[in-house]
């Protein structure tokens, strides 16, 4: 889990242009995680200049409570209580946020490694056939220029008109 000291954190931004997933912010010139959005890759690690984000040991962090005093305006004579804030675990990723990613580098490896080969063999055997059918018209070609001039090719016949047919 990561954490940020916000006494450390200088509000330098540089731990925001290395998170991939834009779960780091800031407020009040401070950086702050949205646990939410973070993956927890560890790139703002090392960029931190201060090393104000720091990784937890603790995998499963049980709740704390803090006790922050309330403030009220003057005047509304409501008596001042105490607020408590609670830290709850966050939700285990779900199935598509661990599936996706690697959907996305299959999809990738067969873009590369595959599509170009299937591409060749697709190339590779549209010219066999080409060339198969080009070789196909030529022998035609030739074999009915060499019997046209025998006269074995195509006879072409007369027709003779009768007679009372005008």
């Amino acid at each position: 889990m990561i954490i940020i000291d916000t006494e450390r954190c200088t509000g330098c931004g540089a731990c925001l242009e290395v998170c991939p997933t834009g779960a780091l912010y800031l407020v009040d010139g401070r950086a702050t995680l949205d646990s939410a959005l973070c993956r927890e890759c560890e790139a703002c690690l090392a960029t931190c200049p201060n090393r104000a984000i720091i990784l937890s040991e603790q995998e499963n962090p049980m709740a704390e409570a803090v006790r922050l005093p309330a403030f009220w305006p003057e005047g509304h004579g409501r008596p001042a209580s105490e607020v408590i804030r609670v830290r709850t675990q966050s939700a285990p990723l779900p199935l598509r946020a661990k599936v996706l990613p690697m959907a996305g580098a299959a999809l990738a490896w067969a873009g590369r490694e595959i599509l170009p080969r299937l591409a060749d063999l697709m190339l590779d055997t549209i010219d066999r056939h080409t060339t198969r059918l080009s070789a196909r018209n030529e022998a035609h070609r030739r074999e009915t220029l060499v019997s046209g001039a025998r006269g074995g090719g195509r006879q072409q016949h007369r027709h003779r008109r009768r007679g009372g047919e005008s």
